[in-house]
């Protein structure tokens, strides 16, 4: 019986006295791409969402949540993509349409002015074969800005300052920046909230002098074409120490029109536009008008009035 036990062995042994070992390559067909903004105009954001997009498709087929607006790496089967990205941080606004790249935007959640938000993108991304590619592209603002410049008189100890303005775009394109028709139309009866302190300033007469400065943040103003398109206001508040509060609303229709009529359109997004705009209480009664506008050295007239 020992001696039956051991001739299996012996039998498995010999049976394939010549096995040969074959590598097996299980490497995908992938390569890795590497997207690394150029920020050298803005801040960095703190976090970023990368989209891809097929070559030939306007559908998403890969994304990177919650990721690093510096830099970025994702390892992708080879081939041909398209690339938008957008920083997630910003405040007051949320993102929609993501599913295809042209449709994709981002919107305005309330009257609440956004905070930063820039999107980038590569129009070409070709992935290698267990290789790597980076990619710098160059981030672009969607916030414009405006600072309303005002000047109280006729008031005793003024002290705040809140306003609105309509006309604003509620959406744009993360991928051009420029509004849907159904932003434009909206426009109109969309409105931006602003508030300011004001701080008494030395008058040339004995009447109380105040004033303050406003920043207003939009991703866009729809041109009222002198008040053909829609009626553009300023609704102004304007409040003392003693809790008494008055109102004014300012035509807006000429100077925004003629704001953008000298910026190819819209309003531009590398400048700063200051509006001033003159406020007096005379019987109880507030009335506002604006003075002149300005890129800061050239257009309208900004100043002591």
């Amino acid at each position: 019986m020992k001696m039956t036990n051991l001739v299996w062995p012996f039998v498995l042994l010999t049976a394939f006295p010549a096995c040969t070992e074959i590598g097996l390559d299980y490497r995908k067909e992938e390569g890795t791409v590497v997207i690394a903004p150029d920020w050298s105009a803005f801040a960095c954001p703190a976090s970023a969402c990368y989209r891809f997009y097929a070559a030939g498709s306007e559908e998403a087929a890969y994304e990177g949540e919650d990721a690093s607006a510096e830099s970025f790496s994702l390892v992708l089967p080879v081939g041909g993509y398209h690339l938008l990205a957008y920083n997630t941080d910003a405040r007051g606004v949320a993102f929609t349409g993501l599913e295809h790249r042209s449709k994709a935007e981002v919107c305005l959640t309330s009257e609440a002015q956004p905070g930063g938000i820039y999107s980038w993108s590569v129009d070409n991304v070709e992935v290698p074969l267990r290789s790597a590619v980076q990619h710098t592209p160059v981030p672009r603002s969607l916030v414009r800005q405006m600072v309303l410049h005002f000047r109280v008189t006729g008031m005793e100890e003024a002290m705040v300052l809140e306003g609105r303005l309509n006309g604003v775009y509620p959406s744009v394109f993360l991928l051009s920046g420029s509004p849907s028709a159904e932003s434009v139309a909206a426009a109109p009866e969309t409105n931006t909230k602003f508030a300011a302190t004001l701080a008494p300033v030395e008058a040339r007469d004995a009447l109380p002098a105040y004033m303050a400065s406003a920043d207003v943040r939009l991703l866009g103003l729809l041109s009222p074409e002198f008040g053909a398109c829609y009626d553009c206001r300023l609704h102004l508040q304007v409040g003392n120490a003693t809790g008494e509060t008055y109102g004014a609303t300012v035509d807006m229709n000429k100077t925004v029109t003629d704001i953008i009529n000298s910026y190819e359109g819209e309003l531009p997004l590398d400048k700063t536009i200051e509006v001033s705009v003159g406020i007096n209480l005379l019987n109880t009664v507030l009335t506002a008008a604006v003075k002149g506008w300005t890129e800061g050295s050239g257009e309208g007239e900004v100043g002591i009035y």
